[in-house]
């Protein structure tokens, strides 16, 4: 009889154990599934944002070809693409949305702002397809938008250093916007005359 109770006890101790070890068991799987749960409804979905801010510089680019500029367009394609270098600063795309919007701050006419893209796309990217016509344009927006030509001359000078090799055109312009710095249309006008008279007489 003792035998008996005994046996039994032992089997009910091990009925108990295996229920809490179920319990336990199931209570963490729970967990580990509400957690992860709530990582993946805070990250953020590349792919929704990626068609955000394709569709707000498209939008915004229409309104300034309308010439009929949307600021809440505009601010929508700024935080988009704000949001997206916060959440994926490393991404293959990060630059072209740098370039991108630069170029919407060059056609609002906002150069301050868009010098400060250009230059952040080719800082933080220097190995980006984006990185040497973002110094290119911000060599000629200093030259011939806001008339500072030392700062002209130092970005044509650095894109030479760097990416002469990558665009044989724009590097030809390079070294035509450096030849030409500071020089008005009458003087280029007359330097492109004094040479057709010279070709003229060769001839």
């Amino acid at each position: 009889m003792k035998t008996e109770i005994s046996t039994n006890l032992a089997f009910l101790d091990c009925m108990n154990s295996c229920r809490f070890e179920k319990f336990f068991y199931v209570m963490r799987k729970l967990i580990i599934g509400l957690l992860f749960g709530a990582t993946i409804s805070c990250t953020p979905s590349k792919e929704k944002q990626v068609n955000e801010i394709n569709t707000a510089i498209e939008d915004v680019n229409k309104t300034l070809a309308a010439n009929q500029p949307d600021s809440a367009a505009i601010r929508k394609a700024e935080t988009s693409v704000i949001k997206f270098l916060e959440d994926f600063p490393q991404d293959t795309l990060a630059p072209k949305y740098l370039f991108d919007l630069g170029l919407t701050y060059q056609k609002q006419g906002r150069y301050d702002k868009a010098l400060g893209m250009f230059d952040k796309c080719y800082r933080e990217y220097p190995d980006s397809k984006q990185a040497s016509t973002s110094l290119f344009l911000q060599g000629f927006l200093y030259a011939n938008v806001l008339s500072n030509l030392d700062k002209a001359k130092e970005k044509y000078q650095l894109y030479l250093d760097k990416y002469s090799r990558v665009n044989a055109k724009m590097t030809e312009d390079v070294q035509l916007e450096l030849q030409n710095l500071g020089k008005s249309a009458d003087e280029l006008l007359r330097e492109i005359q004094q040479k057709a008279d010279t070709t003229q007489k060769q001839s």
